[in-house]
């Protein structure tokens, strides 16, 4: 009677270094994904464009100007106003108060026309286009642009 060999499967050491490598990937991979500042940061960058728009249809719909204002006062909050000195606040839908935009505690928004806002058509008000940067406050480098243009109003 002879003894059958199986050559199928892995050994013991194949196994073992298998192991000790997706160990070592996972200990400098983990890192990466458990930091989520990029995440908030585009995130936060997501609700401004999203108030933004908000603001445009707002005025469509209302066949008035809805302004966003946006002070270095308070630079981390942006209200929506029927007015620019806003003494009539645009309603929020889902709480039925001021529509009020705060950026998470680690993000800074900060833009380039505080005055912004959109006429009954959609357009731009003043007819000049604005940009809002988003920026980390832990980290500089990641920083997300949404821009309003001139004529239209496009908001991307």
């Amino acid at each position: 009677m002879t003894a059958k060999v199986y050559s199928n499967g892995f050994t013991l050491v194949e196994l073992v270094v298998v192991i000790v490598l997706t160990a070592i990937l996972a200990v400098v991979a983990a890192p990466r994904f458990a930091n989520g500042d990029i995440f908030e940061t585009r995130g936060d960058a997501g609700l401004l464009s999203s108030t933004l728009r908000y603001a445009q249809k707002t005025a469509i719909a209302q066949r008035k100007p809805v302004f966003v204002i946006h002070t270095d006062a308070v630079p981390d909050v942006v209200r929506l106003c029927f007015d620019a000195a806003c003494n009539q606040s645009v309603i929020s839908p889902e709480t039925a108060a001021a529509y009020v935009f705060t950026s998470s505690k680690n993000v800074n928004v900060g833009s380039s026309n505080a005055g912004l806002g959109f006429d009954g058509l959609g357009r731009a008000v003043p007819n000049q286009a604005a940009s809002y940067t988003v920026t980390n406050r832990k980290n500089n480098a990641q920083s997300l642009i949404v821009n309003v243009e001139a004529n239209t109003g496009y908001i991307h």
